[in-house]
């Protein structure tokens, strides 16, 4: 018996993670309790068929990972390899880049790094490339009962008020532009009478698509459940840094121009101040080519050019590390042998030759940017890029001396990459546009508004790395203590901030510090990071999503109980709905037997009082241990409006 499952073990290594239906039955029965997300609960695991076995896509994802592990083929050089495919076929396909070659030395005695060399056809790749992330697909009947829930919970005699509904979903977070809710929104609008409510089925047509998205809303479990509270801390601490000032401040009165945005992975947003201003990049866009180059290329090849240390103030901008390659991807020589990289690869896949259409490399860089910026406000500032062209001397004198140092890969057109690189730092957006894409780095490169990943979760990884490490030029080490998040900044006062699996944020201040950060944006990130413990070792983070549902969900019974019970004696019809559409039991009682309908007659909460009766579905005919109903306490309290709503009830 032992052998054979030994056996069984040994032929299938997925064998320790499967999960029965036995299993998961035991798994409900323990740990069901309270849990909101089984109003939409899969019927079956993706991966999984019925009787607990492999679905033919993880034995087909098994089949590619031993295909993976064959030799590859001998190397041979990149450009001559992408010019001959580019000659025989129109049509690039996607190339990978494998084991790197012996490392050259140069005449100087400097090991150089080796210039990219095999290429491999998508068949002998390995591992498929990501696929963009679709929402999970629900069974139309627990969507149907979902949004029956729903409906109830705001119902009143059969109808639902549009106004109410949404204005319960903004006070989330979201905003009433979103995406995913546009529909939605639109078709309700459009079908509301002259009243503006709806009827059930009408309220199915619109919402049944989108109630999985609300009822996360509505349930309290985005990364931010309180967003009202983070709302209040963050625009005060907005004008405690509107108020700092400092002598060159009074004299210009352009510099006075402070704005800030963020969004939450989730899609949460808040903006503050000049945030629809628009702002150049400058700077911050060199993690950007960094990223799209490593998705690209590879993290291997790219430190091949660049190296990854953190930023450090040299004498001059003159030096290399000691295998003469460029410090790290976010000082000016690292930005531009990456530039470099990238022009070469885009010319490659764009025309099959080195004389592609610069506008051409650019637009594929801007798609990228305009992807993790929700397709918002991104565009290129033509000024700004014809005024830094004709001043950069500085630049030019840079690519000279990396061309000297023999920096960049072979048949690299250095023109070509400094326009991109300063197309690249002239593409214009705003501080809302821009924390859409900082929200997209923290989730991953997955863009939270759209659903788009953009970039791979590798890549955004080696990409928050190097901003940790250099984001903010001499200040980076400091900032780094304080806050321990990724940013970078730019000399034109830009700064975008990333809190991984959390939210992003773009704030723009234009005087800079010694440094060259904007201090009042610098010191908004510092103050924001400490007020809500977003800190990377503080051991309590309340506004993060896993630890308050985790913590939320264990609570026991009784803690469930004080907590609807001290919703109903507030007032706070918002936080009953929401333990309502969780799942918890309106008619629970505490050890003297009372009801939140009780405390609500008792106090007068008519809101509270209709709710629970037309909505929740409370008894009202309980009494408590000493043979009290909710009516008795109304008239024992002199609580005429709550007498009359009982009676009716009755």
């Amino acid at each position: 018996m032992e052998n054979s499952q030994n056996q069984e073990a040994e032929d299938s290594p997925y064998l320790c993670f499967q999960r029965t239906p036995s299993l998961r039955r035991k798994w409900r029965k323990r740990y069901g309790g309270l849990d909101g997300n089984k109003l939409l609960e899969p019927n079956k695991d993706p991966d999984m068929k019925d009787d607990g076995g492999m679905t033919d896509r993880i034995q087909q994802r098994s089949g590619e990972n031993q295909v993976d592990s064959a030799p590859r083929p001998a190397p041979r050089c990149l450009i001559q390899n992408q010019v001959q495919t580019a000659v025989q076929s129109p049509v690039q396909r996607p190339i990978s880049l494998v084991s790197p070659g012996p490392a050259v030395t140069s005449s100087n005695g400097c090991l150089k790094p080796p210039l990219p060399q095999a290429v491999v056809q998508p068949e002998d790749r390995g591992p498929p490339p990501p696929q963009p992330w679709f929402p999970p697909q629900q069974n139309p009947s627990r969507r149907r009962a979902a949004a029956d829930v729903l409906f109830d919970s705001f119902a009143s005699d059969g109808r639902i008020n549009v106004n109410q509904f949404f204005e319960a979903i903004w006070s989330s977070g979201l905003h009433r532009s979103d995406p995913r809710l546009r529909e939605c929104f639109f078709h309700l609008r459009k079908l509301q009478d002259a009243e503006g409510s709806v009827d059930r089925n009408t309220f199915h047509r619109c919402v049944t698509g989108f109630v999985s998205l609300i009822l996360k809303a509505l349930q309290g479990r985005f990364v931010i459940p309180d967003f009202s509270t983070f709302t209040e801390e963050t625009q005060k601490l907005f004008s405690r840094c509107r108020q700092l000032s400092s002598v060159q401040e009074k004299e210009n009165m352009d510099s006075t121009k402070w704005g800030v945005s963020i969004c939450t992975v989730d899609g949460q947003r808040l903006s503050l101040g000049d945030w629809a201003g628009s702002l150049v990049l400058g700077e911050v866009s060199w993690p950007l080519v960094y990223g799209v180059a490593v998705d690209l290329l590879g993290s291997d090849l790219v430190h091949r050019y660049v190296g990854m240390e953190g930023y450090s103030g040299y004498d001059s901008p003159f030096t290399l590390t000691k295998t003469g390659i460029p410090h790290s991807p976010l000082t000016e020589t690292g930005a531009i042998v990456t530039t470099s990289l990238l022009q070469l690869l885009l010319s490659l896949q764009l025309a099959g030759r080195l004389s592609a259409e610069e506008e051409e490399k650019f637009d594929s860089v801007l798609n990228v940017i305009r992807r993790l910026c929700n397709k918002e406000h991104v565009s290129l500032n033509c000024s700004s890029f014809q005024s830094s062209r004709k001043s950069s001397v500085r630049l030019q004198a840079l690519s000279f001396y990396l061309q000297e140092k023999k920096c960049f890969p072979e048949k690299a057109d250095i023109t070509a990459a400094l326009d991109l690189m300063l197309q690249c730092s002239s593409t214009e957006i705003t501080c809302e546009s821009g924390a859409a894409m900082a929200a997209s780095l923290a989730n991953g490169g997955l863009c939270p508004l759209s659903g788009d990943q953009v970039l791979s979760p590798a890549a955004t990884r080696n990409m928050l790395s190097m901003m940790q490490v250099a984001g903010m030029k001499d200040y980076s080490t400091t900032f780094h203590y304080k806050t321990s998040v990724p940013a970078v900044s730019s000399s034109h006062g830009s700064l975008l901030a990333v809190v991984p699996g959390v939210l992003g944020l773009m704030a723009f201040s234009p005087e800079l510090d010694a440094c060259g950060n904007p201090w009042r944006a610098v010191h908004f990130c510092q103050e924001l990071i400490s007020t809500f413990q977003l800190h990377s070792f503080d051991i309590r983070t309340p506004f993060r999503q896993i630890l308050a549902y985790r913590q939320w969900k264990a609570e026991s019974e009784g803690y469930q109980i004080m907590n609807v019970l001290l919703a109903a004696f507030k007032g706070d019809v918002q936080a009953l709905r929401r333990y309502f559409l969780s799942g918890v039991d309106v008619n629970a009682v505490d050890y003297d037997g009372r009801s939140a309908l009780h405390v609500a007659a008792a106090e007068g909460h008519t809101e509270v009082i209709r709710f629970l009766l037309e909505n929740a579905g409370a008894n009202g005919a309980l009494q408590d241990r000493w043979g009290s109903s909710p009516l008795q306490e109304a008239r024992r309290n002199n609580r005429e409006a709550a007498v009359r709503l009982l009676q009716g009830a009755v």
